[in-house]
């Protein structure tokens, strides 16, 4: 099975499983070696010159070169697309950067773009394109506006929402929608249909006699050390605060709790995988979903290409808004633009401008949704992505009213550098070999010093 799974910030390169955010189909999968691809260059035209586009995404690139066609033709500008890896894509940037041969535009992720809007290589969105960043996603163009300025057009974006197994659920009587937890209380829903949820080898529940975790052939739900789906998600829910500009703020009393609650699912209340298994594949619970072991499991649409080809006919599926916490719930919103090589030659600037328009418009950006790629950043381009679901039965609307309440997502020239420092002191903690009074502060003061704050 192809994994959908894109590395749109912080620690895919450091090989950290499961801590990874999310938001194309297919970064793990950009092809092999790198290479470059032509879209739109052969549709005719051209006249007016050459423009390079990068990416890292081999599934997105049919899509692009689709549109890229259709700029072609009504412009008059080539563009050759660039496809370079996830894995090689972050080593080969700054290097292209520095040495003037970047693409004239690239994608870029939350967590890279400062330091490159800081090193003056962006063009600000705002001065080439005024006032249009009202018609693209809210969230996407609040993570990249900094310092007065719009620093890439929003192309593909991803929200979390609850994914569950309606065979399950119906046999275990549990209703998905609305589900709460609260460190604060002995019990709520989530740990109630969670439970409900969990089955050992013969059968029995968490907390009856005999209950045997080390034969679970059932799980309630995927708490682990996944920033994006569960730890984002759940702190803001509970009211902690991830970041303070680029300071972590996240030890606070509400951020040790909700630490200690989601490491209490999986080693107290025994209805989430062994932290063994989750820390070392981030997909372990995406895979026991589709195997028909899970009966909840919290992520993004990035999944949804894995989840309908695993799980084919062999069970009927849905989606719900996120588990919420005292705060409500709350969904982490990553994004990934298309920005404008500052520096490029003064030659370029004019189709640059124009290839970024096209970018940021409901028609340069249509392919990416009716191919099913992503949520397209253009706001009128979105019921596309959900009508290609609609034919396949998914009502997918549900992560666009997720994304209107996001939490915090990272930022800052050195967040994956910060990230890279916490999370395997997260993963301790949910182990159960750290509790969260001592892990949580610890992680703060190692993030933030490999911030340099």
């Amino acid at each position: 099975m192809l994994n959908r799974r894109t590395m749109l910030a912080s620690l895919a390169a450091a090989g950290l499983a499961g801590t990874a955010v999310a938001c194309s189909p297919s970064a793990e999968n950009g092809g092999a070696g790198g290479g470059s691809g032509n879209g739109g260059s052969d549709g005719g035209g051209g006249a007016a010159g050459t423009l390079t586009f990068r990416l890292w995404d081999e599934l997105a690139q049919p899509a692009y070169e689709e549109s890229f066609k259709a700029f072609t033709e009504q412009h008059g500008w080539n563009v050759d697309i660039d496809l370079v890896p996830w894995g090689d894509y972050w080593t080969r940037l700054p290097l292209d950067v520095a040495s003037g041969d970047a693409a004239d535009v690239y994608w870029m992720n939350s967590a890279n773009y400062i330091q490159y809007k800081d090193s003056g290589d962006l063009l600000d969105i705002n001065e080439v394109l005024p006032d249009a960043s009202d018609q693209w996603e809210d969230s996407v163009v609040e993570l990249y506006s900094r310092d007065g300025g719009l620093w890439g057009v929003p192309q593909l974006w991803d929200s979390i929402a609850l994914f569950y197994n309606k065979n399950l659920t119906d046999e275990a009587g549990v209703d998905p929608n609305g589900l709460a937890f609260d460190p604060s209380a002995d019990s709520d829903t989530l740990r109630e249909a969670a439970t409900a949820l969990t089955l050992d080898g013969e059968g029995r529940h968490p907390g009856e006699d005999g209950f045997d975790p080390d034969s679970r052939a059932q799980f309630g739900f995927n708490s682990q050390a996944d920033r994006q789906a569960i730890i984002g998600p759940m702190l803001a829910s509970n009211g902690a605060q991830w970041q303070d500009q680029d300071t972590y703020t996240f030890a606070s009393e509400e951020g040790i709790a909700a630490f200690q609650y989601m490491a209490d699912l999986v080693n107290v209340d025994q209805v989430a995988p062994s932290a063994a298994d989750t820390n070392e594949n981030g997909d372990f619970s995406r895979d026991l979903f589709t195997q028909g072991k899970l009966g909840l499991f919290q992520s993004g649409p990035y999944n949804l290409g894995n989840i309908s080809e695993g799980v084919g006919d062999t069970f009927e599926w849905a989606i719900v808004p996120p588990v919420a916490g005292p705060a409500g719930p709350k969904s982490l919103v990553h994004g990934v633009v298309a920005v404008g090589n500052a520096k490029a030659d003064e030659t370029q600037q004019e189709g640059i401008a124009l290839l970024l328009e096209w970018l940021g418009s409901a028609e340069g950006q249509r392919p990416i949704a009716e191919k099913g790629v992503a949520f397209p950043g253009h706001k009128e381009a979105q019921d596309a992505f959900i009508a290609f679901w609609d034919e396949k039965g998914v009502d997918v609307s549900v992560f666009v009213d997720a994304a209107k309440d996001p939490a915090e997502a990272d930022t800052g020239a050195r967040a994956n550098a910060g990230l890279t420092a916490a999370m395997p002191i997260f993963q301790e903690i949910f182990i159960g070999r750290l509790p969260a009074a001592e892990g949580v502060p610890q992680a703060q003061e190692e993030g933030n010093a490999a911030m340099g704050v």
